[in-house]
């Protein structure tokens, strides 16, 4: 079967000056977009390698061929110079999950810039959102174990994505959802915690010009690959305990995560449901 092609296109540069690259099996260059378009991000924090190498290889493996039917945008490392660091923010040291223009606050725990919307790489990422207007949205990060939907219009996709693991995959994830407010919109509906993330924005904050919201998943990777079932409190030192595991042994983390992590994103792309109103 001959593979499906990947048209390449950059989303714009880096404080120092690199390009952020996005992949897609449709031509980047046609406007507008095809309808229904799936979003997948990697590298947000450059310090979140496996994020970047889960979706590098699902680039080059079958899936991409089989889903050639879905239009799909994969950007693998959307904070190149933090990755050449592989520092959790980019060159100026802020965290571009962070630095978004939704429920941005200056005295937050990660540093998130002077201002909402400082850093050029998340501009680029906002801009290249708002220019396609992608139905959904799935970034990945390391490693809360966890399947977090972002608004109650991503509840559908984050189930689907849960439902796509076989109960051995499942076992170190957790599923999280936004529970609906009585009465209340669904903008008022605010998690508190990782004020100015791309989740926040995406999945609160946004409305598309002329309507419609993104669902919008912010898929943890486990830290444990092993673990029976996701604690409640994860353990103080999870995340040096991944990072030392992927310097141990980063094949065998990839063998350990990656089938399922591909067969969420496989059922994230076939995914399908109309975003409630405001």
């Amino acid at each position: 079967m001959q593979g499906s092609p990947i048209f390449q296109r950059s989303l714009g540069r880096t404080v120092e000056g690199r390009e952020i690259p996005a992949h897609a099996n449709f031509d980047l260059a046609v406007s507008p977009p095809p309808a229904g378009s799936t979003l997948l991000i990697g590298g947000t924090h450059g310090n979140e390698p496996a994020t970047v190498c889960m979706l590098e290889d699902f680039l080059r493996g079958p899936r991409w061929t089989e889903l050639r039917e879905f239009p799909v945008v994969v950007l693998p490392a959307a904070n190149p110079d933090g990755a050449a660091r592989a520092t959790r923010g980019n060159a100026r040291g802020v965290d571009l999950n962070r630095n978004c223009g939704f429920n941005w606050r200056a005295d937050g725990d990660d540093p998130p810039g002077p201002a909402p919307w400082s850093e050029p790489e998340s501009v680029a990422l906002r801009d290249f959102i708002l220019a396609t207007r992608p139905a959904k949205i799935v970034s990945l990060h390391w490693a809360l174990a966890e399947i977090d939907a972002d608004g109650v219009q991503s509840t559908g996709l984050a189930q689907a994505m849960w439902d796509s693991l076989d109960p051995t995959a499942r076992r170190p994830y957790r599923l999280r959802v936004t529970e609906p407010g009585r009465g209340q919109r669904r903008l008022e509906q605010v998690y508190v915690a990782c004020p100015g993330s791309l989740g926040q924005w995406c999945g609160y904050g946004l409305e598309f010009p002329g309507g419609g919201v993104p669902a919008m998943v912010t898929l943890e990777l486990p830290y444990d690959p092993e673990a029976d079932a996701r604690p409640d409190e994860l353990p103080p030192d999870h995340l040096e305990a991944v990072r030392a595991l992927w310097k141990r042994d980063a094949a065998g983390y990839l063998r350990a995560v990656e089938p399922g992590v591909h067969a969420m994103l496989a059922s994230a792309i076939r995914f399908s449901a109309n975003s409630p109103s405001l």
